[in-house]
């Protein structure tokens, strides 16, 4: 019996995949009773059995049982059948294969086969496809099918199907040629069957080759040929050819016109869709809810809200239900409108939501920047039992990051281990960036670690991380270890990284090797870079070399600009600083906030008032003028080249005020001796509610010391700590005892430097000798230099103050050899200087 030989179990085989096919399909003609044409085999007893209708209740039971899952149940069906046919024999692997148990179904296949059967083109297309599944089309299945001696066309596709599937392109070539030359010719399903998977290949020149044979074979304008082409040629995004395939059609459908929208969306030409959808819908068309899903992205790629609300309307008149598929593209196309609430509206609308959908607004919210609603609705998502893909993983894990949630964002790490693993590039940055960004440099080392093959990307996070958490060497370790290990040219972005951390070290031996580095891999015309390393010199006081960086940068931008401009201020050459902001002005090319800042310094620092206001125009054409950065730096520059009038009428027309604004006024008024309205500011300020900083103070304590309120710089000192909450630090120290030695209070000066709570407090007694040579106490004067020379042997200043206080005491002869001591000792002090500017 039959039945006792096709009894299978339900277990892996332990036979390699070649080996099965080869058992399943090695089986020639010879082997096989061949019957008439047809397909009808010799054994004549199952047409009996048929007859009696006994077998067609068995095979209706049996594919009963096959699609409901349950093969053990058909199996047995199956194995209750005296001489199962043909078509009992084919259900029975089509189920096991459709199933997903594929070497079963081949080695029922098999047993067919050795039964006397010859399979009809159903059984051999579910062979073939099994075979695809496995991933090994043997060449048994070709000496199979070359026995079969009547071949129709459909066992031509097939076979043809399953290697261009396979995208085994010489394969189907030879197949193809010999079907050309057999009695069968090549229908439209072959050729779609080729255009498809010259699509897949990818490859343009053999899709053209086999639209000529459409062509000469007259199939060109077959609906379902067309249809290929037209897709072929979009992919392409040869979309003038895929026109006028399209145009040529005998019945042109909706799908072949979505494929042909789909092409226009691809290629970035949305408006000539558009257009062909408008005459397309024009020609009495009636469009389907899979084409508006084409045209909605076609809107978004126009950014025109008002035609994508008539088609969002137009939708609803026809009636269509909001499904999940052309909803997701409603919420895309508000969400690229930035319409988030309508977005979130149709959401809400769409019926029996999946993960798709709630990927789409998820990722709606992140981009609008609402990450809060980003969170609440992955939480609404997980709580509806769908699982998320690692696209809305990432994007509430970006939320996590901009919200400053680590503890959310570790959860949803520990979701991602546990359902999906690390093996996703995306999904392991986007983890890493999460720890990166919240300072959690361990965990991000072992995510790092975890990461199989970590990209550019992943390096670079972790270095500015390092970098951001103040561990600069940890940054330069790893970016050996990135060169070292990792095949990865890295970026501009992580070569910025490797110089901020040499800047950070201060470390010029290191920043010019990585200079050596970036210029060895062709970078250094890079404006990102020479921004990065103009401030790397700058900060090791190599001005010469950040100048050289900025000459050799051959594009040079903004950024590049305000970098060197910024260096020259802070390194006191100020004056070749605004030489180059007129260079750049005088070359047209934008003016940004940093910029002007920069250049409002460098006036400040030269005290050219002329040259302010010319800056200061520039900033009011510009519209910068109600910057509060701005704004402060033009306060700034008004009161240190003496003009205070005019710092207070920028400071008026100031409209939103902050701290900033207001401490820049209060010390312009210190600066110019104006002690009451700078109190007066400052009382005025805690009236509006603004809370001073430490910085405030410090004008406030100078304001006082200009003009000896001793009794109001105590009450300001002690209430910053009682009434604000404020850390005194040591230039707050200073301006008190700057005031009291000023004031002739002397003790009162020294007890406050005792009780000072720093380690060094140099500062502190240097100030106060100078109130020593200001009021001739000799006295306290020579002990106090007496210990700040111990402790800085080599401080010319120190030596000044002294020689001043014995020349405040008419001992010049001691004055003197202080000063020629000093010449002995090399010890030399730059000379104060005030800038002046001559008419000429």
């Amino acid at each position: 019996m039959i039945a006792k030989t096709v009894r299978l179990k339900f277990s892996s085989p332990q036979n390699s995949c070649t080996a099965t096919i080869r058992r399943c399909f090695g089986v020639t003609a010879g082997n096989i009773k061949a019957g008439p044409p047809g397909g009808t085999p010799e054994n004549v007893s199952n047409t009996r059995n048929e007859e009696n209708g006994v077998l067609l209740q068995s095979c209706a039971s049996l594919l009963g049982q096959s699609v409901c899952g349950e093969l053990r149940d058909a199996q047995a069906v199956f194995d209750e059948i005296p001489e199962p046919n043909l078509v009992s024999w084919t259900s029975m692997i089509s189920s096991y294969i459709h199933r997903g148990n594929t070497y079963l179904g081949l080695q029922l296949f098999s047993s067919m086969c050795r039964s006397g059967l010859r399979p009809n083109e159903f059984g051999f297309s579910s062979a073939l496809k099994a075979c695809r599944i496995i991933g090994d089309l043997s060449m048994d299945a070709c000496k199979y099918f070359d026995g079969i001696p009547l071949k129709c066309d459909a066992l031509w596709n097939t076979l043809i199907d399953g290697y261009a599937k396979s995208l085994l392109a010489e394969e189907v070539i030879q197949l193809f040629s010999e079907m050309f030359v057999s009695d069968i010719r090549p229908s439209c399903f072959t050729y779609s069957i080729l255009l498809k998977m010259c699509a897949d290949l990818p490859d343009f020149k053999l899709g053209r080759f086999f639209h000529g044979l459409t062509i000469k074979s007259g199939f060109e304008s077959h609906s379902f040929v067309g249809s290929a082409l037209v897709e072929f040629y979009s992919i392409f995004e040869a979309m003038e050819d895929a026109c006028r395939v399209f145009w040529s059609l005998e019945e042109r459908d909706n799908v072949v016109c979505s494929s042909l929208l789909s092409g226009f969306h691809q290629s970035g030409e949305a408006e000539l869709g558009v257009d062909l959808f408008l005459r397309f819908i024009s020609e009495g068309y009636k469009i389907d809810p899979f084409m508006h899903v084409s045209v909605f992205n076609l809107c978004s790629d126009l950014e025109t809200p008002a035609l994508g609300i008539q088609v969002h309307c137009w939708y609803i008149k026809s009636g269509f239900m909001l499904d999940f598929f052309v909803g997701s593209a409603l919420v895309d196309m508000y969400t690229s409108f930035g319409m988030t609430s309508e977005a979130y509206e149709s959401f809400l609308g769409i019926k029996d939501k999946n993960s798709i959908c709630f990927d789409a607004m998820i990722a709606g919210f992140v981009c609008d920047l609402n990450y809060k609603s980003a969170i609440d609705l992955f939480s609404k998502m997980r709580g509806n039992g769908l699982v998320p893909s690692c696209s809305t993983l990432n994007n509430v894990l970006g939320a996590c990051v901009n919200l400053d949630m680590v503890e959310e964002g570790q959860a949803i790490h520990c979701l991602m281990v546990k359902s999906l693993g690390l093996s996703n590039l995306d999904t392991g940055n986007a983890i890493l960036e999460m720890y990166a960004n919240g300072r959690k440099i361990a965990e991000a080392f072992k995510v790092l670690k975890k990461m199989e093959a970590p990209n550019e990307f992943s390096w670079t996070t972790i270095i500015s991380a390092c970098n951001d958490s103040e561990r600069p060497h940890e940054a330069l370790k790893l970016f050996h270890d990135f060169h070292s290990s990792a095949c990865i040219r890295p970026s501009q972005f992580t070569l910025v990284a490797i110089v901020q951390a040499c800047t950070r070290l201060v470390s010029l031996d290191q920043g010019k090797q990585v200079h050596g580095y970036i210029t060895r891999l062709g970078f250094e015309s890079d404006s990102f870079i020479g921004s990065s390393l103009i401030g790397m010199y700058a900060k090791c006081k190599r001005i010469s070399d950040a100048s050289l960086v900025f000459s050799n940068t051959s594009k040079r931008d903004l950024v590049l600009w305000s970098s060197i401009i910024a260096a020259l201020t802070q390194h006191g050459r100020a004056e070749e600083a605004l030489k180059h902001f007129i260079e750049y002005h005088n070359y047209g090319f934008a003016i940004d906030e940093p910029i002007l800042t920069t250049c409002f310094a460098a006036c400040a620092v030269l005290a050219v008032v002329d040259k302010g206001k010319c800056v200061h125009a520039v900033t009011v054409k510009t519209g910068f003028e109600l910057d509060i950065h701005v704004g402060c730096a033009i306060i700034d520059m008004y009161c240190k080249c003496g003009c205070i009038r005019d710092a207070r009428m920028v400071f008026n027309n100031i409209k939103d005020q902050n701290v900033i604004s207001w401490t820049a006024m209060v010390h312009g008024y210190a600066q110019h001796g104006l002690a009451k309205e700078a109190l007066d500011l400052f009382n005025e300020m805690k009236v509006t509610g603004m809370e001073p900083d430490a910085v405030t103070f410090i004008g406030v304590l100078s304001a006082c010391s200009r003009v000896g309120f001793v009794r109001e710089g105590w009450h300001y000192f002690n209430a910053m700590e009682s009434e604000y909450g404020l850390d005194r630090t040591i230039n707050h120290y200073a301006c008190m005892v700057d005031l009291l030695g000023r004031a002739g209070h002397m003790e009162d000066a020294e007890q406050l430097i005792d009780r000072a709570p720093f380690q060094s407090k140099t500062t502190l007694w240097r100030t106060l000798l100078g109130a020593c040579c200001k009021h001739g106490n000799m006295k306290m004067g020579k002990r106090i230099a007496e210990v700040l020379i111990k402790v800085e042997p080599n401080e010319p200043s120190n030596y000044v103050l002294l020689s001043n206080l014995h020349a405040s005491a008419c001992g010049w002869e001691r004055s003197t050899q202080i000063r020629e001591n000093m010449k002995d000792f090399g010890m030399t002090k730059g000379p104060g200087c005030s800038w002046i500017e001559v008419a000429v």
